[in-house]
Parts: structure tokens; sequence; C-alpha cells
């Protein structure tokens, strides 16, 4: 007897298993705070997210490998497009844990901090976020994971598609006009440059 219905199966093929797989057109940025263990389903909807601000306690692991229980809701997916596919490969074929220093070290963390400290840092990356313009912002990340694994020219085509959306939004004229008037804190002498990491000389 199969352990699942037919209609069930249809229903995952549609869907995903679990949750977020399935969820390919979200062009939100999606920033995940990792406060504890990610493992297996939790290392999942880690690399569900753009960026990934982790604790030092952090740990990683596709730990369902002791139970014969395997990905599915893109973990075999996204995992290799953030780490690379080797060392995905040993991740998912060892179910080996990994310390928040190393997640660092290999690009599944993007910034590690303090205990206690994730929530807040996400939250403060948001708000920065969200104070930027949105419409290249979001047709930027949509050009990024459409294109991610085809040939260059199909890539540059979609991004092409992408910017043109972009570019005819009323955001576009109000930031040239900021450009060319140097009216940005950016550009300002008299104030802090808003941009992270941002010199001007």
């Amino acid at each position: 007897t199969p352990l699942y219905s037919s209609a069930a199966s249809d229903v995952y093929k549609r869907q995903g298993i679990l949750g977020p797989s399935r969820w390919t057109d979200i062009y939100k940025p999606i920033i995940a705070a990792v406060n504890g263990v990610a493992y297996a389903g939790g290392l999942e909807w880690a690399c569900f997210a753009d960026i990934r601000i982790v604790e030092e306690h952090a740990s990683f692991g596709v730990t369902c490998r002791r139970w014969n229980i395997g990905l599915a809701d893109g973990g075999t997916q996204r995992l290799p497009r953030i780490v690379g596919l080797g060392r995905a490969m040993e991740l998912i074929l060892t179910g080996r844990v990994i310390d928040a220093r190393e997640a660092l070290r290999i690009g599944l963390a993007n910034e590690v901090v303090p205990k206690g400290q994730s929530l807040g840092r996400a939250l403060e990356l948001a708000a920065f976020i969200a104070s930027l313009p949105q419409p290249a912002l979001r047709t930027d990340k949509e050009a990024a994971v459409r294109g991610f694994g085809l040939p260059l020219a199909e890539g540059l085509r979609i991004e092409s598609e992408c910017f043109l959306r972009s570019v005819r939004d009323p955001a576009t004229l109000e930031g040239l006009r900021q450009f060319n008037e140097r009216d940005h804190p950016d550009r300002r002498r008299e104030e802090l440059p808003r941009t992270p990491g941002l010199v001007r000389d």
C-alpha cells in the first residue's frame, strides 16, 4: 500500500511538501534571524532567505540524515546555490553539524552577532532596506533569482526585461533628480553617508 495517495502526491508536486519550496516568485527581500539550531527543515527555511543574520551560538546541519528523512523543502536546491555544490554535498551526505563561524566562512551566514541580537540586527537591516526605493531593488532580486544557473545570454535577457520595468517607475525619475541635484545623504557633504561602507573623498 502506498504511503501517500495519488491525490496527495499531486498536491505535493504542485505546492511542495513542507512549506516554501515552491515559493520561487517572491521578490521582496527576506532576512532570517537564526538564534539557535537550524537543522533539517530549519536549515531549509534559513536557505529560503536572501540574508541570514546568525547568533554566535547557532548551528546548522542536515541532521535528518540519521533517520532516513530526505530534504523536501528546497534544501537540495537552495543550499548548493548558497555555498556551492561541493560544500553542500558534504553537509547533505554526512549530516555534519557546523557552527556559526563555519557557516560564515562558507557563505551560509551573512553576519554573526552576539547571542540575543539576531532579531534586532535583522530588523535594523530590514528597516534600512525598506528605506531604499523598492522598484529597482525588487526587479534586481527577480533578475538574480530567475537568471541564476541559466546561460549568461538568457540571464542578461531577464535582467534587461526587469530593468525596463523598473526604469519606468516614478521612483526612477526621483532618483535621477536626487543624483543630478546631489540631493541625497550619500552626496551631501554636510551629512554622513547613509549607504553602509560608502567612501567619499
